[in-house]
């Protein structure tokens, strides 16, 4: 099984070719695995790492029995399986990311699975191969679990792994493994060691731009939907404060106060003299590249007053200009010229420096935001990547010099998202986007949710989150005809139950009494004497009806409607939910005794999620009911957890339902 054999392979089954540095980078790993069990590859993104994983399953296919591929989302769980390890491996290969066991206990020689679903089914695993393997560093439920299975080998693979996160290695993977091996392939390296590849025309970086405690507080306001007002117009305030800061903000906010309420949290912000988000966040990137090392250097933002900020914000530094859609034509000229000159530092521009500037001269590009328009985005990029022009013949004797793009982003705002079609038009660019990699991560909306969640003493109803939702109203009927829509943080809370960043349980209490009420209508349906008379309301009656027509089935399968009784929760806290539940369960019972009723619980697939179905019979003054209530539970798959939510749901409608006969 060598290397030959396995391009033949890849050809055969992803139609590539395996490039000679992907080939040497193969063989020097083959090479360190006959001596070393623990090795951490690091190499740049776009220069194709997954092949050098599919090689070292493969080198180690015949030395082992299984193989585990851990990737730190299901999303790339189920990318990376079907894109590469099912189409090279075939039948040999499988994948777990739904807590499920099934490729486990089928004896699968190859596994893409991620690190909950992995310690969940395994107790040993010969050999582990961990996509961006950064995550594991420092973090203690990746390390917990490859300890406990002590691999022969352990492979991790990155774009880029910061020298700070070296020392976060557990002391126990050492004594396991030994000390691991870093072998880091830089741009310089691969090009080296094949003189075909190219190097990339830009490296890319990223700066958060910080919130303080006065701003984090305005923004949560606006992200909770406390700020009341024109629904466009608070949206549109939300943007501003986050991508261009508060000088910006402030100008639009006391240009819109018609449409929006007033806040004294605003007004606090805008009385403020401190430097905005942003600007602190310019005087940072400069402390780090700095003016005299990369000068003529070009900072980029859509509004006037931001630039205007930042010009105040760094005129220690340099020798600073401003342009804006004001400066006429002769004066962008001069300002071109005083920059090829030496005259200026640094340029700050508005929209008018996006086209019709040429800068060959400038190595530091600085974006304040991100433009949502692809082609605005381009444009600034051009402003940096567009080199001199070279008239002479031999130009490859001297290259164009790597220059450098840094982006300011708000941490916990949707500023991260609009990067992901930014990244794309980089890369297809040739810049390197690696050190993005490491920075990004868990940055965006979904950092402001898990924020919260913690703030909250770990739970919280999602109606907690979002003040925009109508109080709970926890009647059957209310809930079978309620239909409203989507806020603009139910994508948020969403996409951090997609990530696997949280989860939640529906709130017992409350959808308890939903159940009592559906038990209480199938009671009115066939009950009689003075308690019928005196328990069957109105509302009893039209809940009895509705059954009788369903034939005592009930669904609560609207998400809109059951996302009110969504209790959040961290994902990491799953153990103590389940034993406060269980907890909840055992009160349940002991009030239950002497009763006499029966529940039980069937559990089915949805496509993102599952349907619990309860079958609940209660006996009362020789009248039995027993209606089946469907309770559907999207964006979460954990089976116990679902089973004990739905199992204390019913016992908390019993207990509601009895009590009314005491009364």
């Amino acid at each position: 099984m060598t290397i030959s054999d396995f391009s033949k392979l890849i050809k055969e089954k992803l139609g590539v070719e395996i490039y000679a540095y992907q080939k040497y980078i193969s063989e020097e790993l083959e090479k360190m695995m006959n001596e070393k069990r623990f090795i951490i590859v690091s190499m740049p993104t776009g220069s194709g790492k997954t092949l050098v994983e599919l090689y070292v399953a493969y080198y180690l296919s015949n030395k082992v029995d299984r193989i585990i591929i851990i990737e730190p989302t299901r999303l790339l769980c189920d990318q990376m399986y079907h894109r590469f390890w099912k189409r090279v491996f075939g039948n040999d290969a499988g994948m777990e990311y739904e807590g499920n066991c099934e490729s486990f206990e089928q004896g699968k020689k190859i596994i893409v699975s991620t690190p909950f679903t992995a310690a969940k089914c395994l107790d040993y695993a010969d050999s582990i191969i961990i996509d961006e393997v950064h995550h594991a560093f420092g973090d203690a439920r990746y390390q917990d679990f490859i300890v406990n299975l002590e691999p022969k080998y352990l492979i991790g693979f990155t774009a880029l792994l910061p020298s700070y996160k070296k020392y976060l290695v557990d002391l126990r993977l050492v004594k396991v493994l030994g000390e691991p091996e870093y072998l880091a392939y830089d741009f310089k390296a691969l090009s080296q060691i094949d003189p075909t590849f190219k190097l990339p025309k830009a490296i890319a970086d990223i700066f958060d731009s910080e919130f303080n405690s006065l701003e984090d507080s305005v923004y949560e306001a606006f992200f909770k939907g406390n700020i009341k007002g024109n629904k466009e117009t608070v949206k549109f305030l939300e943007l501003t404060l986050y991508t261009y800061g508060k000088e910006a903000f402030c100008e639009s906010y006391r240009r819109l106060m018609g449409k929006v309420e007033e806040s004294p949290y605003i007004d606090s912000l805008c009385d403020s003299k401190e430097l905005s988000h942003k600007a602190r966040a310019l005087r940072s990137v400069l402390n780090v590249y700095k003016v005299e090392e990369f000068k003529p250097v070009l900072i980029f933002t859509s509004r006037k007053s931001t630039a205007f900020e930042f010009e105040k914000a760094i005129s220690d530094l340099g020798k600073v200009k401003v342009l804006t859609g004001d400066s006429s034509r002769y004066e962008r000229l001069k300002v071109v010229q005083s920059l090829r000159k030496g005259e200026i530092d640094i340029l700050i521009s508005t929209l008018v420096g996006e086209e019709g500037i040429d800068i060959p001269e400038a190595k530091l590009l600085i974006m304040t935001d991100v433009p949502q328009s692809p082609l605005r985005f381009y444009q600034r990029l051009g402003r940096l990547i567009r080199g001199k022009e070279n008239n002479n013949e031999d130009s490859s004797s001297s290259p164009t010099p790597i220059k450098y793009l840094v982006v300011t982003l708000t941490p916990k705002t949707a500023e991260y998202d609009n990067l992901d079609e930014a990244l794309r038009n980089l890369y297809l660019e040739g810049v390197d986007v690696s050190y993005i990699v490491e920075k990004r991560e868990d940055k965006g909306p979904v950092a402001r949710i898990v924020e919260i969640i913690n703030k909250s003493g770990g739970q919280i109803l999602i109606n907690q989150i979002d003040d925009t939702k109508k109080k709970i109203n926890p009647s059957l009927l209310s809930l079978l005809n309620e239909n409203e829509s989507k806020s603009h943080l139910d994508e948020y809370v969403d996409r951090t139950l997609r990530d696997g960043k949280a989860m939640y349980y529906y709130d017992y209490t409350m959808l308890g009494k939903v159940i009592a009420q559906i038990l209480m209508g199938s009671y009115c349906n066939i009950g009689y004497g003075e308690e019928y008379m005196k328990l069957c309301n109105d509302e009893f009656k039209k809940v009895g009806e509705m059954l009788l027509k369903r034939k005592g089935n009930i669904k609560l399968d609207k998400k809109t409607s059951l996302r009110p009784f969504m209790k959040l929760f961290l994902s990491s806290n799953l153990n103590e939910v389940i034993e406060s539940l269980n907890k909840k369960k055992e009160e349940f019972e002991k009030e239950l005794e002497g009763k006499e009723y029966r529940v039980s619980i069937k559990l089915s697939k949805l496509s993102k999620g599952m349907t619990s179905q309860m079958a609940i019979s209660a006996s009362l003054n020789s009248v039995t009911v027993n209606p089946i209530i469907q309770i559907n539970y999207y964006d979460l798959t954990e089976e116990k957890l679902i089973r004990l939510n739905s199992l204390v749901i019913a016992y908390s409608g019993l207990v509601e339902f009895y009590k009314k006969f005491s009364l």
